[in-house]
Parts: C-alpha cells; structure tokens; sequence
C-alpha cells in the first residue's frame, strides 16, 4: 500500500469520526491495518472509535500494540487513562495521566482528566476518616419542657395541638338557617310538560381519502457501480474503499453504505444507479449488433 493511499485512508477515517459514524470507523480501518499492521495512525482511530463505542476490550488491544510499536505516544496513555477512570479505578488513572503528560506537556485534554481523577480522589480518602467527637457535640442540645398533667375527663390530643373554643350556645340559636341554593332546581309537578326533545342532526360522511402512490421499487444495484462511481466523479477512490468496507461490516449494499456514511445524497445515487444500468444495456445492445 503507498503512502499516498496510506494518507487517504487515514483522512477518511478521520471525517468519519469527526461525523461520529464509529462503526464506519472500525471497518475502515480494520480493512486497511489487513495491509499494513504496524500503521500507529490507523491503530489510534480504531481505537478510539472502539472507546465511543465502549468496547473497553478491543481499545484496550489496540493500545497495547501503540504503546508497543511507539512507547512515546502520550495519545495511548490518555486512552489508558479515561478507560481506567471510566471504570472508576482512579489510581491507575492518575498513573496514565501523569505519564501522557510527560511525554506531551501540552496535553491539555490529560490535564484536565487528571484534574477530574484528583478531585475524584480526594473525597473518597476524606470519607475514611473517622468523623471527630467534637462535631457530634456542637449544636447545643435544646430541652423539652415535660408534660403536663391532664385532668381527669378532659380530651386527649396530639402534642402541640388544644382543644378548639367552643362558641356559646346562645350565639348558635341565634344564628338563622341559611336560604337554598339559587342553583337547587323545585320537583317538576306532574302538570309540567316536558320540552320537546332536540332534531338529530346525522353527521356527513367521512371524505375518502386520496390513495397514497405506489413507492418506487429500487433500482437494483449491478456489477461495477462503485467504479462507476469513481469514473463519474461522484466518489474518489478513498471514499469507495470506504463505503465498500462498512458494507462488508454491515452487510448491506453499496449504495446504503454510501449514503449512511454521508458521501453522497440519496437522490444523486438513484440516479447514478439507472445511468449506470442504461450504460450496460447500451454496452450489451452494441455486442449483440
């Protein structure tokens, strides 16, 4: 593989990345390390596509061969580094931020995972220590007044709460009953006649609907499309490897790889597909003449 070829992959894996299309990522990448094992570049995106998609194991792999092949990549470090604190060993943590930023001081992102672990750290040691006498004593104590004696016959209630005030007798008497409610409708006598009962109106018929139209079927996809592809400009030669490999990954055709992974519109691939079919046809109609 040349190193041209070598660039053009890594820059696609990268934009595949930056779009968060991790799985794209993987499959790429793996294809291309089939060739040239020892690629650290290629390791590094694979690796990290393996931590956004929390496959601990597999990034954990990779990283042994970077550190292997580049004991001086601070990245690989860091990588150790946030797998540790995501399953909250921060010890070992620490240890790989220390020595990510020791080979690269101008890592900002370690220091600030290193901050993170730090402040982690602290809060749990601090929980272990003993709590002193002294602070369990320093709210003075407030008494409670003890109970008073209930007399005999009176009603017992809920502490804080007494008896409420009876009103006078005399007051209640003098009190007048309230009128009915202007609401409470008088018994219909049986001389009331009943009101005539309302027309029912019948509700229109529902309006049918239009019949939705037929979808398209698919235009098959034939021997050749992706070099076709290349050939039109529609895709360079670094995209369809790309798209060719998440297909092989995803097992799913050449045409929903390419738009899954963005590299081109839907309707631009339709269309590309029936040129592509005419082109054969043209092509097989010419060797029959």
């Amino acid at each position: 593989m040349s190193s041209l070829v070598d660039r053009g992959v890594i820059a696609t894996a990268s934009e595949l990345f930056e779009a968060r299309h991790y799985p794209s990522v993987v499959a790429v990448c793996t294809d291309a390390l089939d060739a040239e094992p020892e690629c650290v570049e290629l390791l590094v995106l694979r690796a990290r596509a393996h931590i956004a998609l929390r496959r601990d194991l597999d990034a954990q792999a990779d990283l042994r061969d970077i550190i292997r092949l580049d004991p001086r990549c601070g990245l690989a470090y860091r990588m150790l580094g946030e797998l540790a604190a995501r399953r909250d060993e921060y010890d070992s943590a620490s240890i790989f931020f220390r020595e990510a930023l020791r080979l690269a001081p101008d890592d900002h992102e370690a220091r600030d995972w290193l901050a993170i672990v730090d402040a982690s750290v602290r809060p749990a040691a601090v929980a272990k220590l003993p709590a002193p006498a002294a602070a369990a004593g320093r709210f003075a104590a407030t008494r409670v007044p003890p109970p008073q004696p209930r007399a005999e016959g009176q009603a017992r209630f809920g502490r804080g709460t007494q008896a409420p005030e009876q009103p006078p007798t005399q007051l209640i008497a003098a009190i007048p009953p309230l009128p009915p409610p202007p609401n409470e409708i008088a018994p219909r006598s049986a001389s009331t006649k009943e009101p005539a009962p309302f027309l029912r109106i019948p509700s229109p018929p529902p309006v049918p609907s239009p019949a939705a139209p037929m979808p398209r079927a698919a235009t098959p996809e034939l021997p050749g499309f992706g070099e076709y592809l290349v050939s039109t400009g529609i895709l360079t030669r670094e995209r369809l490897r790309a798209a060719q490999a998440y297909q092989r990954s995803m097992k799913v055709q050449l045409a929903t790889a390419i738009v899954t992974l963005g590299l081109a519109s839907p309707q631009r691939i339709s269309w590309a597909a029936v040129a592509h079919q005419s082109q054969l046809a043209r092509e097989r109609q010419q060797l029959q003449d």
